[in-house]
């Protein structure tokens, strides 16, 4: 008869979790995948502590989906194992890298609509780069000073401004971020690290959620999520599960005159014909017709005051609109089918499998703030010059990931040994036109409705990115100490025609690249759950636009060398042995080098001198410090410049070429700090009360490239308030109404600039309320 999942008591959120003496549930564990000694069940005496128990299947499944798994629910605020750093199933303490992962429940405590919000207390994370509004567009942010992708279910997600996907958290699990470079396991990648997204699945047990929520900018957001096993006649041996997740979101944009709408159904089929065994199937159809905007606005009247005349002299208001409203468009469309594959051959040798087919379409139109010096550091009088832009871009992804984990001796060795190969074709097919004038706006009397004509296409670009990985790693364990190597061959290449519409003319691109990468790693667990540990790791990002001058390439000179990064990493993780405390403390020094410079002696070419470095420390904590009391702290520390290459920018302000040598990249805060705590009262009168608040900082940083002007520091807070409904009145069990305030001070900040034409702002004080029911 098939392995079926035991039947084990559902968890529940604060005073309502289950509460199992080990001695009595001994038997009960068994099931729920913790082993007791065969010495320890014949005497019958088990000295254990009180423990929490939820009824999801085994602990341990080939999948690792269960509760407190690699892939699976994070019990409370603090994950122990992870499978970002490493693809295997490692205790997050023994993997010697920084990693951070967000689960579920802070996810919904902290209201997180959308990835940027969820990763803002992750320290040397930065987000909304485009600002609170344009957050609700797409996922933007930065690990340790560098862009970093996006993965989900561990494939990479295609990025692109128009037609990317948009991945909702009402989706995930968890995020899992590992810091640093990671291209042995995951390829092409940058220098800060990548954040990977991961599904929720179908579950073993009977779960339903819906819910519904109104506040933000007049908007209203309701969902649902509701799966478990598939009954059979005989109960307990079900094969299948299946989960229908759900959301709708409509409402005004963050600015004056925008929208946001989203809709999306993601149902999902699990077949577990043992506990060996597990494959999963995904499916999504995403619609987002309207995403906000994603404009910016002059640094004089954001981060300086400007003279816009008639006596007014002041700031733009947070919720200002830079463009029309019968102009501007982000309309993308989603489908996407994934498969899971896991299989455990035995208990030394397990086999994963993932795929994802993915389909986007995306038809964007912005009239915006225009990059040019009538919005400069001398800017004033209410006119704002503006430009517009036209895009239709279709994306079809295909990506595939297998690897083979093996665990075997050798003498006092102890390996985990992985050999996995991947691939991804990306193709794009876009349409886009000149960046052409647009009337001027009058701020002071904004005219939304003008008549502005879409600048024609011009060029059609049908581009296919590719990249095949072989990677090898091995975990080596002797004793308490943990070596871990890896080394990866990847070969890439873009190549496609782009063609000028009018004459039908074709230009010809086709770049390939290849690259090793290497990893290396050790540490020591004490057993006093103190590790401290050193590691060194890679990355490579191929070159697609511009040529270096080579006379034995002729006239049209060589492709670059991919651009490579680097990194040396040494800290110390804390987890004391049966608590639910997690800290990490990291210092890293990062070089980012190959980055194109102009060629001074030979016009139209490249040098591959270009470097940026960064030198920095973090620190994190997770914890749950006493029944119902949960904190997530953070704090960065980053040094960021350009410390190679003869590349120049224009000082704005004398109209003079400066070198960028020595000088700081931009939106890049120097320093982030952020603390966040909750709790739920277990007894007396505010018995079913959660409280909970965060405060955020942000440090300042530079406006410009050739570093004129700073964006100043932010202080931001954020509260919350939920109240279980059942001890209200039983009937009400399973309902609870919840308060989200972000930015409760209503502070009026600037997360960024790029130059003094392009600086963003920060969302304005925000409440949402969400009323919530599960069975």
């Amino acid at each position: 008869m098939p392995n079926a999942a035991p039947s084990c008591p559902p968890q529940r959120r604060g005073p309502d979790r289950l509460r199992v003496g080990r001695a009595a549930a001994a038997g009960l564990l068994l099931g729920c995948g913790s082993i007791l000694s065969a010495a320890a069940q014949e005497s019958g005496e088990v000295a254990l502590d009180t423990i929490d128990v939820e009824g999801v299947g085994p602990r341990r499944n080939a999948a690792g989906t269960a509760p407190g798994g690699p892939r699976g629910p994070v019990p409370g605020y603090v994950a122990s194992r992870s499978v970002v750093g490493t693809k295997t199933d490692t205790p997050i303490i023994e993997t010697a890298q920084s990693i951070s992962v967000i689960g579920r429940e802070q996810i919904e405590d902290q209201n997180a609509l959308t990835i940027n919000q969820a990763l803002r207390y992750t320290p040397s994370v930065t987000t909304e780069q485009r600002g609170g509004a344009g957050s609700t567009r797409l996922e933007q942010f930065s690990i340790r000073g560098f862009t970093a992708p996006l993965y989900l279910d561990g494939m990479a997600l295609p990025g692109s401004r128009d037609a990317g996907p948009s991945i909702d958290p009402f989706r995930l699990e968890r995020i899992d971020i590992i810091k640093g470079p990671a291209s042995v396991l995951y390829g092409q990648a940058g220098p800060g690290g990548i954040v990977n997204l991961v599904s929720k699945v179908p579950r073993f047990v009977q779960h339903g959620e819906v819910f519904v929520q109104g506040g933000g900018f007049s908007e209203v957001r309701s969902g649902f999520d509701i799966g478990g096993p598939v009954p059979t006649e005989v109960p307990g041996t079900e094969q299948f599960a299946y989960r229908v997740i759900g959301l709708g979101w409509n409402g005004d944009g963050p600015a004056v005159t925008t929208r946001v709408e989203r809709a999306f159904i993601a149902p999902s089929i699990t077949w577990r014909p043992s506990a060996d065994t597990s494959l999963t199937v995904l499916g999504l159809y995403q619609r987002d017709p309207f995403s906000g905007f994603y404009g910016g606005f002059p640094a004089v009247g954001t981060v300086f005051p400007r003279n816009f005349g008639s006596g007014r002299t002041g700031f733009l208001p947070v919720d200002f609109y830079d463009g029309d409203r019968n102009f501007e468009q982000s309309d993308r469309t989603q489908a996407s089918v994934t498969y899971l594959f896991d299989h455990r051959f035995s208990d030394s040798l397990r086999f994963h499998s993932a795929g994802r087919y993915l389909s986007t379409d995306g038809q964007y139109r912005s009239v915006y703030g225009a990059f040019e010096a009538s919005n400069g550091p001398f800017a004033s009088g209410p006119l704002l010059n503006r430009s517009r832009i036209a895009t239709d871009v279709a994306i079809d992804a295909y990506t595939i990931d297998n690897y083979f984990e093996a665990k075997f001796d050798t003498g006092f060795f102890a390996h985990t040994a992985l050999l996995g190969v991947d691939h991804r074709t990306i193709r794009t097919r876009t349409l886009s036109g000149q960046f052409l004038p647009a009337p001027a706006l009058n701020v002071l009397f904004p005219n939304y409705d003008m008549t502005i004509p879409v600048p024609p296409f011009t060029t059609e670009a049908r581009i296919t990115a590719e990249q095949t990985g072989v990677y090898l790693q091995d975990q080596i364990k002797f004793d308490r100490l943990v070596l871990t190597l890896g080394g990866r061959y990847d070969v890439a290449r873009q190549k496609g025609p782009t063609t000028t519409l009018a004459n039908g003319v074709a230009t010809f691109q086709n770049v390939p690249a290849d690259a090793m990468t290497y990893r290396a790693s050790l540490l020591y667990l004490f057993d006093n759950g103190v590790a401290p540990y050193v590691s060194y790791s890679e990355a490579f990002e191929p070159i697609v636009n511009g040529r270096i001058f080579d006379p034995a390439f002729g006239t049209t000179g060589r492709i670059p060398d991919p651009i490579t990064s680097r990194q040396y990493e040494a800290g110390i993780k804390v987890q004391p042995p049966g608590t639910d405390i997690l800290l990490t403390a990291a210092a890293f020094d990062i070089k980012q080098a190959n980055r194109l410079t102009p060629d001074p002696a030979n016009r139209g070419f490249s040098l591959q001198t270009g470097e940026v470095g960064v030198q920095g420390v973090e620190f994190e904590a997770r914890a749950t410090l006493a029944e119902g009391l949960n904190l997530i702290g953070g704090f960065s520390l980053l040094d960021i410049r350009n410390t190679g290459g003869a590349g120049t920018t224009v000082n704005a302000l004398t109209n003079q070429e400066v070198p960028l040598l020595g000088r700081r990249p931009v939106q890049v805060p120097d320093t982030t700090a952020s603390l966040f705590l909750d709790y739920t009262f277990q007894s007396g009168p505010l018995l079913g009360l959660n409280i909970g608040g965060g405060v955020r900082y942000l440090g300042s940083s530079w406006g410009d490239p050739a570093n004129t002007f700073k964006v100043p520091e932010s202080f931001l807070v954020d509260a919350l308030v939920r109240y279980d409904l059942k001890h209200l009145d039983p009937r009400l069990a399973g309902f609870d109404l919840q308060l989200n305030a972000q930015n409760l001070l209503d502070e009026r900040y600037v997360t960024g600039c790029f130059d003094y034409a392009s600086c963003f702002y920060g969302l304005p004080r925000t409440v949402y309320a969400t009323l919530r029911y599960r069975w």
